[in-house]
């Protein structure tokens, strides 16, 4: 599918409606829109309205607010041409650098060729990942991380990726784009590797599980995420949520969680770039003798 919205709204008509345990194939543009082609074309003057494009969204039956989607990422073939650009007035370090700049940036079996210098491996997946919220203020529309998910920007979520999301409203109308070929945790000039993708997704309904904001799992790790004005308040959350997590699944008490994650949660920053900075909580589950 390839329907795209450019705000989460529980008054978007569904593209397509699924059963849960359904497998969908996304057509997700890059975040510019497909506006950046050519190192000539640089990011300016775009029509805020209709950037960060997400495709969907999509209806999954049986799914009421309190349930979680379970988003299992199966896939993501990217494009064959990327871009990073530094965006005026945007990025970690946005006073120091006042102009614009294109970078378009090949990929070639399995790296983006950044320059004749410079070759990374690519590592895809989808920054914006969403479901419909009960309200919102479309300031924003898909680009800041809320508790419904949204412009999440965390390299956590490729494929093999677990995203849970909790659900708000009927049917859950979930979406996704923003697709990265590599990004570094913090995302410092404000873009990554923007990109074409097709990104593959099995959506389930969860009726047992309940949370406030997304969690991630793979094989091997656990993690929970969050967002507020410092990274410093973001990582409360976050680590609040993960000592709730290991509490209520794995039979801790509140004080052997909170100690447990001082010995081997790592505290990592997604983004430090929109205007609330995000942060995940990451836990092994090696460490649990089941």
């Amino acid at each position: 599918m390839n329907d795209v919205v450019f705000q989460a709204d529980k008054e978007n008509a569904p593209a397509l409606k699924i059963k849960s345990g359904d497998t969908v194939v996304f057509e997700c543009k890059d975040a510019f829109n497909q506006v950046i082609q050519k190192p000539e074309d640089l990011p300016i003057d775009f029509d805020m309205e209709h950037i960060n494009p997400a495709t969907g969204p999509v209806y999954v039956e049986g799914a009421e607010p309190g349930d979680t989607l379970e988003v299992h990422i199966l896939n993501i073939d990217v494009a064959k041409q990327g871009s990073c650009c530094i965006i005026p007035n945007f990025g970690f370090l946005a006073p120091e650098y006042p102009e614009p700049w294109t970078r378009i940036i090949p990929i070639e079996d399995g790296y983006a060729i950044f320059s004749e210098k410079v070759k990374i491996p690519i590592d895809p997946f989808p920054g914006t990942l969403i479901v419909a919220p009960t309200e919102v203020k479309h300031d924003h529309g898909t680009l800041i991380p809320k508790e419904y998910g949204g412009n999440m920007d965390s390299r956590a979520c490729t494929a093999g990726t677990k995203v849970y999301l909790p659900i708000f409203v009927e049917g859950a109308l979930f979406a996704v784009g923003d697709v990265h070929a590599v990004q570094g945790d913090g995302e410092v000039c404000g873009t990554a590797v923007e990109i074409d993708a097709d990104v593959t997704i099995k959506l389930i309904v969860n009726k047992e599980k309940k949370i406030d904001r997304p969690h991630y799992e793979t094989d091997d790790y656990y993690m929970t995420t969050a967002w507020a004005e410092t990274t410093d308040e973001a990582c409360k959350i976050a680590l609040r949520d993960m000592i709730d997590w290991i509490v209520q699944e794995k039979g801790l008490s509140r004080e052997e969680a909170y100690a447990l994650c001082s010995c081997v949660v790592d505290m990592r920053i997604s983004q430090l770039v929109d205007i609330t900075p995000g942060v995940r909580a990451v836990l092994p589950k090696s460490i649990f003798v089941d």
